[in-house]
């Protein structure tokens, strides 16, 4: 770079400093001289002040040699951090409290069964008073037969029909007779039950009902046993009515 523009622009500034250092100093020495010599001061004229003509300052062209200052490379920002939540003090436990143990549980006692409750036995009409007399039946001399009579609270026979006994035999089956009945030659309050083929009848049953359509009990069941060949009829059996 050529120093001669440098050169003038520092002389030119060095002349404008020392008219304005002049012209301030003529300005406040003026009077302070002219009373010192007795002569009276004259009024200064005020003198034009030129402006300086700057010159544009050239731009310096960096040397290629000169090494470039190192650009500062800005610190990365740190994102802030959380606060870290205050956790509350953990309670200090005290000392192990004992705990009893619990006893198994006594054993409950069965509980008794309720005693039985007696069932009402029911109500019937009629009821066995006498038992058959056993007679002697040799096969071929006589036919084997269950006969009696039924009798009101009175102790007379019942009208015909009134009342049927229900023979249940192992030998027979199950057996009606009506009382009285006429095809069977029966006197009122009769009733009779004949082997059909001189078998006997066996241990078997009879209990007064209202009739063969409807067996319904009007007594207790009777058991009679003993009905062998030797003694094959049972005769005078009375079932007598309770009211």
């Amino acid at each position: 770079m050529s120093r001669k523009p440098v050169t003038f622009l520092v002389l030119g500034l060095a002349a404008a400093l020392f008219c304005v250092l002049g012209m301030l100093a003529a300005t406040l020495l003026g009077p302070a001289l002219g009373g010192l010599f007795g002569a009276p001061s004259a009024t200064a004229t005020p003198t034009k002040t030129f402006v300086p003509t700057f010159t544009a300052t050239p731009t310096i062209v960096a040397n290629p040699t000169d090494t470039p200052e190192p650009t500062s490379t800005p610190e990365p920002t740190t994102p802030p951090v959380p606060p870290t939540p205050t956790l509350p003090p953990t309670p200090t436990l005290g000392p192990p409290t004992m705990t009893a143990t619990p006893r198994p549980p006594a054993p409950t006692a069965t509980p008794k069964p309720p005693p039985p409750t007696n069932t009402p036995q029911p109500t019937y009409d009629y009821e066995l008073i006498q038992q058959p007399t056993k007679d002697f039946c040799h096969p071929g001399t006589c036919m084997p037969e269950i006969r009696g009579d039924v009798l009101d609270a009175q102790g007379n026979p019942i009208d015909r029909y009134a009342a049927t006994i229900k023979l249940n035999s192992p030998v027979f089956g199950v057996v009606y007779c009506a009382v009285g009945d006429e095809q069977k030659m029966l006197q009122p309050g009769q009733f009779k039950f004949e082997s059909p083929d001189g078998r006997v009848f066996g241990d078997y049953e009879l209990t007064v009902v209202r009739g063969p359509g409807d067996p319904s009990p009007l007594s207790p069941t009777y058991s009679f046993g003993g009905h062998a060949a030797g003694k094959g009829q049972h005769t005078g059996i009375i079932f007598r009515r309770k009211f």
